[in-house]
C-alpha cells in the first residue's frame, strides 16, 4: 500500500462556490497531519497552497488526489492524472455518484481507513485519441468515460467507416458513435443501448447512436484493440468529437480518428466493503 502524507484537493473546475466544502475537507485532512495542496481545477479564488507552486512531477508532490464535487469533477481530475501514478478518490457533494462515492459527512471515517491501508485499488481503463488530417495531427486527448463522434447542428445522419486493428467493421449511417470504457458504460453509452460493464474488465465498448440500420448493435472489444474512424461524411454542419462530454474538435470529413487504450490506467481508491452493485441499484433505481 502507498504511504499517504501529501494530498491534492481538486474542486469543481473554476467554481468558487465549493470553497466551504474544500475548507471542510482540508480541515479533516490536516487534522490527520496530512499536507494539503490545491489542484489546478480548484478556483484561484479559494485560498491555499497550490500544486502548481511546485516545479516537480505530480507524483512527487502528492500521494493522493481527492476530487471534491461530482463525477464531472473526477473526470477532469482523471485527465490531469493520466500520465502520473497518483491514487484518486472522490468526495461527493450532491447525489450519489459512480465515481465520487464518499459522502462529505463520512470523510473522517473513510480517510482513517485509507491511512490504515484498509482500501483497494481499482485500475480504470482510459482512452487516448489522435485526430490527423492530411498526415498532420490536429487534435488529441484522454478520457475516462468515453469518446463520442456525433452529428453537429443538423437533423441529418452522418456516415463513416469503422476499422478495428486494420480490419473493416462497418459503414453505418447514424447520429454518431460512442467508444466507452467500462467506467463510462453507465454514462452516455448506457442511454445508447450499450451494456453495463464491470469496472475492472479489460474491454472497450463501441455503441452506435440511433443507427439507421437497427441490426447495428453495440460491440465489446478487447482493451488492446485499436479503432479508426475514416471516410466521415457530414451534411450541412461539421460533426463533433467529444472527450468525456467536452467538445474537443469539429470534424469536416477528411480526418482520421484513431482511438486506443491510454498508456496508463487511473488508480481509483475504494474503501474495503464498497459494493458496485449497490451503487448501480441506488443510482439506476433498480427497485424491482
Amino acid at each position: 500500500m502507498v504511504k499517504i502524507t501529501k494530498v491534492g484537493l481538486f474542486g469543481k473546475f473554476n467554481d468558487s462556490s465549493v470553497a466551504g466544502a474544500i475548507a471542510q475537507v482540508k480541515a479533516v485532512l490536516e487534522d490527520k497531519n496530512l499536507s494539503v495542496l490545491l489542484g489546478n481545477t480548484t478556483s484561484t479564488k479559494i485560498a491555499g497552497a497550490r500544486i502548481d507552486d511546485h516545479d516537480q512531477p505530480l507524483q512527487e508532490v502528492i500521494d493522493l488526489a481527492i476530487a471534491v464535487g461530482g463525477d464531472g469533477t473526477m473526470l477532469n481530475v482523471a485527465r490531469e492524472l493520466s500520465n502520473h501514478d497518483v491514487l484518486a478518490i472522490g468526495v461527493n457533494l450532491g447525489r450519489l455518484g459512480f465515481l465520487t462515492d464518499i459522502a462529505l459527512s463520512d470523510l473522517d471515517t473513510s480517510m482513517s481507513s485509507i491511512l490504515k491501508g484498509d482500501y483497494a485499488i481499482e485500475r480504470r481503463t482510459m482512452l487516448q485519441c489522435q485526430v490527423t488530417q492530411n498526415g498532420t495531427q490536429v487534435c488529441s486527448g484522454i478520457s475516462l468515460n468515453d469518446m463520442v463522434i456525433s452529428k453537429g447542428n443538423t437533423g441529418r445522419l452522418i456516415e463513416f467507416e469503422i476499422w478495428v486493428n486494420g480490419q473493416f467493421v462497418s459503414q453505418p449511417r447514424s447520429d454518431g458513435l460512442i467508444l466507452s470504457t467500462p467506467t463510462g458504460s453507465t454514462a452516455y453509452a448506457l442511454s445508447a443501448g450499450g451494456p453495463i460493464i464491470y469496472p475492472n474488465l479489460p474491454v472497450i465498448s463501441m455503441s452506435p447512436i440511433c443507427p439507421h440500420t437497427l441490426s447495428n448493435r453495440p460491440i465489446i472489444l478487447d482493451e488492446n484493440d485499436k479503432v479508426e474512424i475514416t471516410a466521415l461524411k457530414v451534411h450541412e454542419a461539421p460533426a463533433n468529437l467529444a472527450f468525456d462530454g467536452v467538445i474537443a474538435a469539429q470534424l469536416k470529413g477528411d480526418e482520421t480518428i484513431a482511438i486506443k487504450r491510454a498508456a496508463k490506467k487511473l488508480k481509483m481508491v475504494r474503501i474495503k466493503g464498497f459494493n458496485h452493485f449497490e451503487t448501480l441499484h441506488s443510482k439506476l433505481g433498480w427497485n424491482g
